[in-house]
């Protein structure tokens, strides 16, 4: 208090009491009911603007399905092809690359040389006795003229199997242009060999050559030929991209026929499959026309 006085206790209900003391009672209401109001407006634009938040994601969620829609059917009824990627080179000579697999080609006019750099290869070799074919696959090399054989290159060895013709297993050289008088082996038609690095030590035995029969020969090979998936696919366009890659002709018995839904993977030279997944999963039979030529119905 002023003058040295001492100031008086407050009372309980000094707080209520202030705006009465100090004659503000009526500007504090008024202050304390815009304060209410204000309040009550932020709510509904809140509220408002909650709601039309909400409206705007059911509206974008609506639209992007209703627009992704016919993508998604799109994908559901994707037909696809999968086979292995294929390099002719400029001797004529083919190579078949196995998924990811990756080759370094290096042609001179004394050699003919390809080095795995990973995964599997096959290899369809142009004759040329003047240039030797060479593939190289880690610390080994196989030596062919003419000839047809896949060369694997794995963590812990290298796999060698031949389809047509001989070919000679060795340690790599820097320039194996001189053919080896005893290679580690020699590889035949319908046989394989795998080497790993301990079949390099001094007085090692021989790698074994191993003989492969004709249907263990297909499945080892199977990647080359080309696969059909289909997935919820229309048995038209089913068809068409069978009749492209396969060896026969299909065609439908009405066209109705051709709207059908078919799902499954098959090789597109196995024909016996698929028609075997039509008749058994979707009653669709298979009327032989010709040679090579077979005609879809669907019996009610």
């Amino acid at each position: 208090m002023p003058n040295g006085q001492p100031t008086p206790p407050l009372s309980p209900d000094h707080a209520l009491d202030w705006p009465g003391r100090a004659a503000t009672a009526d500007a504090v209401l008024a202050a304390v009911e815009r304060h209410v109001q204000r309040r009550r407006q932020l709510r509904r634009r809140a509220a408002a603007a909650v709601a039309a938040l909400s409206l705007l994601v059911f509206a974008s969620a609506t639209w992007f399905h209703s627009e992704s829609s016919p993508a998604a059917s799109a994908l559901a009824t994707t037909a696809t092809l999968t086979q292995p990627t294929r390099q002719l080179l400029t001797d004529g000579s083919q190579i078949e690359l196995n998924g990811d697999a990756q080759v370094r080609v290096e042609f001179s006019p004394a050699i003919r040389r390809v080095t795995i750099v990973r995964g599997e290869a096959h290899f369809e070799v142009a004759h040329d006795t003047a240039r030797p074919f060479v593939v190289v696959a880690g610390e080994f090399s196989v030596r062919a003229v003419g000839t047809a054989f896949s060369v694997r290159l794995a963590p812990r060895d290298v796999n060698v199997l031949v389809t047509d013709g001989r070919v000679a297993v060795d340690r790599a050289t820097i320039d194996p242009v001189p053919a080896p008088v005893q290679p580690l082996a020699f590889v035949s038609k319908g046989a394989e060999v795998a080497v790993a690095p301990e079949d390099l030590v001094p007085n090692a035995p021989a790698p074994v050559v191993v003989a492969v029969s004709d249907p263990e020969l297909a499945e080892r090979l199977a990647w080359r030929v080309a696969r059909l998936e289909f997935n919820d696919t229309p048995l038209r366009e089913a068809v068409v991209l069978f009749n492209r890659h396969g060896n026969v002709h299909l065609s439908l018995g009405t066209p109705t026929l051709g709207e059908l839904r078919v799902s499954g993977v098959v090789r597109a030279d196995n024909t016996s499959a698929l028609l075997q997944l039509l008749r058994a999963d979707y009653g669709v039979e298979a009327q032989r026309l010709g040679e090579g030529e077979f005609v879809l119905s669907r019996p009610r």
